[in-house]
């Protein structure tokens, strides 16, 4: 925040390193958030100038920093900005969920079946990176994804958007509002007309199987387990709970996904937490 130098070069960094691409994510929603897109879109354009000889050097190809530049900075800064001008966290999650909907539906149209472009992709990776042909049970197992991976796609880029953007939500608020964050995101809560249309898309995506109505319901599904953990931090809040119980359930949250999604969409019609403050 001191030097546009410097976040050019941390954002760099966090992209050059798998694992701290959230870090490049979250320094961009940061930037938005507290000094505007325009200054977030230079700091962008600073960190792909950067990466542009590195990736040619290392990976033979400048064209690699295509993939930060749009599964997480375009999709970061675009939340963030929005999160700036509408001071709304559930609205922005919304409309990012919105835009990945729409997405899909578009890659569902361009491709007509996604299944055999996820087919084709998965054995065209396989034969470049395996020397052998990997046996039955890989043809199994893309036989099972291929139909899922549209929707998974989605649901991880936004995931990975809203993550970075929550991370530099809370790095605004230890610099500037001390403990705003807290607040604001223990009381996340969607609308009821998107709750609706979620919950609709969860249903008829698991009656229906695979397609773009499971792939939209996969999206909209995920978007309500972070609800759901709003509801977690809130409860362990206001109860006085030691910290260790949001370890707990952290540790048991990846199995127990469906039941979380489903607390997500019942807490946006019967409002757990208000209930909670009432003692009831």
């Amino acid at each position: 925040m001191r030097s546009r130098l410097g976040a050019v070069g941390m954002v760099a960094l966090g992209a050059l390193m798998p694992l701290l691409f959230w870090l490049s994510g979250g320094l961009l929603a940061l930037i938005t958030l507290r000094r505007g897109v325009a200054e977030s879109g230079i700091v962008l354009v600073g960190a792909t100038a950067l990466l542009l000889p590195i990736h040619a050097v290392l990976l033979g190809t400048p064209l690699a920093v295509l993939q930060p530049l749009a599964l997480v900075w375009l999709p970061v800064m675009g939340m963030a900005w929005i999160l700036r001008t509408t001071l709304s966290l559930a609205l922005t999650v919304q409309v990012g969920a919105i835009v990945a909907v729409a997405a899909v539906a578009i890659f569902h149209a361009i491709h007509g079946d996604p299944t055999l472009f996820w087919t084709q992709t998965l054995e065209a990776v396989s034969d470049r990176l395996l020397a052998a042909p990997p046996g039955a049970g890989w043809d199994q197992a893309v036989e099972q994804l291929a139909p899922r991976l549209t929707g998974l796609w989605a649901t991880n880029v936004l995931a990975v958007a809203v993550l970075c953007l929550l991370l530099g939500r809370f790095w605004q608020a230890m610099l500037y509002n001390p403990g705003g964050f807290r607040s604001e995101f223990h009381e996340l809560r969607f609308a009821l007309w998107f709750a609706a249309g979620a919950g609709a898309a969860v249903i008829a995506g698991m009656i229906g199987g695979p397609g773009l109505v499971a792939d939209l319901g996969v999206i909209l599904g995920a978007v309500f387990i972070l609800q759901a953990v709003a509801i977690a931090h809130a409860v362990v809040a206001r109860r006085g709970w030691h910290k260790g119980w949001l370890v707990g359930f952290y540790l048991v949250l990846p199995l127990l996904l469906r039941p979380a999604v489903l607390v997500g969409l019942a807490d946006t019609f019967m409002d757990f937490r208000a209930r909670l403050a009432r003692g009831t």
